[in-house]
């Protein structure tokens, strides 16, 4: 019993650690978020969260309505329903399909419409721009 307690008090305290490292609050807003919770034939995805604060946080966390910058809320990650979404039409990260990856039909569809406003914009809108090779 006493050899058991060692590695399960272990294994608790590196779950504890990690959640409360995974549990970030909107105050934490980091610079650049690494996607990479899907990543399947492509690199992950440097995205940089800074650039997109002008934003209301609720067009990306769309399941956090009342999500504001600089608040203790605690941001869900994207992955935490797109990863093995519940619902059959929740989209699903691990698609390649630009109209069915929740990431290619939301940020390519906004980077779109940002270049249709002025073309001179430097946005992201091809697989490479967002993918880096590897």
């Amino acid at each position: 019993m006493k050899k058991l307690l060692a590695p399960l008090a272990m294994a608790v305290l590196v779950f504890g650690v990690a959640s409360m490292v995974v549990a970030k609050t909107a105050k934490e807003a980091p610079e650049t978020v690494k996607i990479d919770d899907c990543v399947a034939k492509k690199a992950a995805v440097a995205f940089p969260h800074g650039k997109h604060v002008k934003l209301e946080c609720k067009t990306c966390h769309h399941n956090q309505a009342t999500l504001k910058a600089g608040t203790d809320e605690v941001v869900k990650p994207c992955g935490e329903c797109h990863v093995n979404p519940e619902k059959a039409e929740t989209p699903k990260c691990s698609e390649m399909s630009a109209s069915k990856n929740p990431f290619h039909m939301k940020c390519v569809a906004c980077h779109k419409e940002e270049l249709a406003k002025d073309a001179t914009k430097k946005v992201p809108t091809k697989c490479d721009e967002c993918h880096p090779k590897a």
